[in-house]
C-alpha cells in the first residue's frame, strides 16, 4: 500500500497541480493523505469543488493551528502508517512530480532495495529535486543535474537525499525510528529525519532519474575559508528556527565546531553582506543558538 502526504499551507493553486501529478503516475498511490496547516486561502473549498475532499483515495486533515512543516510531515507520516501504509511519499505543497513517471522509477529502484533486505527494509529513497539543469538544492559539492548524474552508479547516487521532497520510505524504517520530530515546527526537521535514518542503519539514496520540480531558493554563492557557501537570509523569525534546530541537532550530534561555523560564522557573513533587517536578525538568530543549546524547541516565536 502506498500513501502519498502533502503538508500544504495557503497554497491550493500549487497544491492542486501537485495532486494531479500524483494522480497522472503510471504507478498507482493507493491514498493521498493532505495535511492542511489551517490555511486561510479557501483550500478546503479548493478540494471540495475538485473532489478531492470527500473522496475515498483522499484523506484530508485540517490542523486546528499552523502547526508548521515539522509537525505536518508528523501529522501525515503517523496517518499514513496508521493507515497500513507499506511505503509512504512525503512531499510539500510547493513542489510536484517532473512527469507521469516519477513514482514508478522510484518504486523500481525502492522495491529491488528491499527485496535483497538492504538494511533490514530500512529504506529512505529520493526522487532527485531540481529546477531546470539546476539541483533546488545542492547535494555536497554538486550543484547541477548533470553532476549528480555523473557521481551516480546505476543510477542511484547512495547516501544522499534532498528531504521531504519525493521522498519515499519504508513502513520499517518508521518502525524503528518514529515520525519526524514535530516539535520543530519549521526548518530542519527533514535533516533531522534523514540524520535518524543513518543513526538506526538505514539506507538513503536518490534515484537520479526519478525527477522532482522544486523551486530553487534564492541564494548568492560565497567563498568562505576556501569552502563555497550558499548565502541566504530569510524573516527574522525564519532565522530564529533555522539557528535554533540546526543547534539542537548538531549539540546532539556533538558536531560543536559546525555551530561556531555554521549557524553564526557563515550566517553573520550572509547577514552582513546582504540587504535585510541586519539588527533583528542578528538579535533572533543569537536567541535561536541559545534556544537551541538548552533544546527549548516548539513553536516559540511568531511567525511574522
Amino acid at each position: 500500500m502506498i500513501v502519498a502526504v502533502i503538508v500544504t499551507y495557503n497554497r491550493k493553486e500549487l497544491l492542486g497541480e501537485n495532486i494531479q501529478m500524483l494522480l497522472e503516475q503510471t504507478r498507482s498511490i493507493d491514498r493521498i493523505c493532505i495535511v492542511d496547516n489551517c490555511s486561510t486561502d479557501g483550500t478546503p473549498k479548493y478540494l471540495q469543488k475538485n473532489g478531492w475532499k470527500n473522496n475515498n483515495q483522499f484523506v484530508y486533515i485540517r490542523t486546528e493551528s499552523n502547526i508548521g512543516g515539522a509537525g505536518g510531515f508528523y501529522t501525515g507520516t503517523k496517518a499514513a502508517f496508521e493507515l497500513g501504509a507499506d511505503w509512504i511519499l512525503l512531499m510539500d505543497d510547493d513542489g510536484k512530480m517532473a512527469d507521469k513517471f516519477m513514482l514508478e522509477c522510484l518504486m523500481s529502484v525502492a522495491e529491488q532495495l528491499y527485496e535483497s533486505n538492504i538494511a533490514d527494509r530500512k529504506l529512505f529513497i529520493n526522487a532527485l529535486v531540481q529546477q531546470g539543469e539546476m539541483l533546488s538544492f545542492k547535494m555536497g559539492i554538486k550543484y547541477t543535474v548533470q553532476q549528480a548524474l555523473d557521481a551516480s552508479r546505476s543510477g542511484i547516487l547512495e547516501g544522499e537525499a534532498n528531504p521531504f521532497n519525493g521522498t519515499l520510505i519504508s513502513r520499517e524504517l518508521v518502525e524503528k525510528i518514529g515520525f519526524p520530530n514535530k516539535e520543530f515546527f519549521i526548518k530542519g526537521d527533514e535533516v533531522d529525519y534523514k540524520q535518524r535514518t543513518l543513526d538506526a542503519g538505514g539506507y538513503i539514496a536518490t534515484v537520479v532519474n526519478a525527477r522532482y520540480l522544486h523551486p530553487r531558493p534564492k541564494t548568492q554563492e560565497k567563498t568562505v575559508l576556501g569552502i563555497k557557501v550558499p548565502f541566504i537570509v530569510e524573516a527574522a523569525w525564519k532565522e530564529y528556527y533555522t539557528a535554533r534546530n540546526f543547534t539542537y541537532m548538531y549539540k546532539c550530534q556533538k558536531h560543536y565546531k559546525a555551530i561556531v561555523f555554521e549557524i553564526i560564522f557563515v550566517k553573520l557573513l550572509a547577514v552582513f553582506s546582504m540587504k535585510c533587517k541586519k539588527i533583528s536578525i542578528i538579535k533572533m538568530l543569537l536567541k535561536g543558538v541559545y534556544d537551541g543549546w538548552k533544546g527549548k524547541l516548539g513553536p516559540n516565536v511568531r511567525t511574522s
